[in-house]
């Protein structure tokens, strides 16, 4: 990658470019000179390449998603009853493999940027309104387009997780179409093999616990 630095309107913006394709990956915020334009679009080409070896923090939002999410309600947003949890980390995908230990949810990185204390204090600031317990937020319209704005700009987060992502988008329609069918939410959502069954129940083979796949 490499770093261009062009005038918008009497201030100064650094760009990164892929060398190979020329692909515009970054665009730095505004600055009052090319010196400091250049040097934020380095430091961001520095924090992206420490990503791969977790050799940078960064604040990341990971989506849970639980196995009885009955998918969003007619009218509202595609994440209506989720929750994102904005934190921050070196080794996020670790860090994902840690809280997967204590929760049954799905838990898919939505979005990472450049890490600094002061900025995730701003972020949960930013979103107080939204704070559900500690580091977890309600997935707000305003929240998720933050979200996806944050990973318009810097399109950081690991080939697998942007997969999961569209899978998610696929369970939804899902969902609405189960809803549709049903004619409202199905009164029980992946229930578990032990318990009384009632009313109507949809099962998820694929977000299930994986003793439906041993139950066949």
């Amino acid at each position: 990658m490499s770093v261009s630095v062009r005038n918008v309107d009497g201030l100064y913006v650094a760009e990164v470019r892929f060398d190979d394709t020329n692909e515009l990956v970054f665009t730095s915020d505004p600055a009052r000179d090319a010196e400091s334009a250049s040097k934020l679009g380095e430091a961001w080409m520095d924090w992206f390449d420490g990503l791969s070896d977790g050799r940078v923090e960064s604040i990341y939002y990971i989506l849970a998603i639980p196995e009885t999410w009955p998918g969003p309600p007619p009218g509202s947003h595609p994440y209506s009853g989720l929750h994102f949890k904005i934190g921050r980390a070196r080794d996020v995908r670790k860090r994902v493999q840690n809280l997967r230990t204590g929760t049954s949810s799905k838990l898919i990185v939505h979005a990472l940027e450049p890490n600094s204390a002061a900025l995730e204090a701003a972020r949960h600031e930013q979103f107080e309104a939204d704070r559900r317990q500690g580091e977890w937020f309600s997935a707000s319209p305003v929240l998720v387009r933050h979200v996806f704005d944050t990973w318009q700009r810097h399109r950081a987060t690991h080939p697998d997780d942007r997969a999961e992502i569209m899978a998610l988008m696929d369970r939804i329609d899902i969902l609405k179409g189960v809803r549709s069918v049903l004619g409202g939410a199905p009164d029980m959502i992946n229930p578990s093999l032990n318990e009384t069954w009632y009313g109507k129940i949809f099962v998820d083979l694929v977000y299930a616990n994986p003793v439906w796949k041993k139950g066949g």
